[in-house]
């Protein structure tokens, strides 16, 4: 196995494009889940709440679901980036580079279940929200 610096700097790169995705997506997590407790506290105590400015479905249009499709693109984007990585490595033992795609494939499942994460509870909120209202 001859390691080069191409070589040397792939866990690199995948580390820190992992802990970037990580780091961002929970940060995501964070506010979107308080913007969609506001939104369902003020569908408890007031209905849709005609009365303020800021209602439960004004809040969820213009933040939890931008949100949520943003994190969405963003862990999309994630994935397909350290799935192509391999790609442009410049390796020329085919075992190397079996190995790099398998590596890279395993590491772009964790944001790809983030991924499916998100989508899966924002289609919950939307069904929940459209029954509630």
């Amino acid at each position: 196995m001859n390691y080069g610096t191409g070589t040397l700097g792939l866990p690199i790169v995948l580390l820190v494009s992992l802990w970037g995705a990580v780091n961002s997506t929970l940060k995501f997590f964070e506010v979107i889940n308080e913007r969609r407790d506001m939104a369902f506290g003020m569908i408890d105590s007031c209905g849709t709440c005609p009365e303020q400015t800021l209602g439960p479905l004004t809040i969820y249009f213009t933040n939890v679901v931008p949100l949520t499709t943003g994190v969405s693109i963003f862990l999309l984007l994630v994935s397909y980036v350290v799935i192509s990585i391999p790609h442009y490595m410049n390796v020329e033992d085919k075992l190397d580079i079996d190995r790099m795609k398998l590596a890279c494939h395993l590491i772009a499942s964790l944001p790809l279940f983030g991924l499916f994460g998100f989508l899966g509870g924002g289609i919950f909120d939307a069904i929940l929200i459209s029954r509630i209202l």
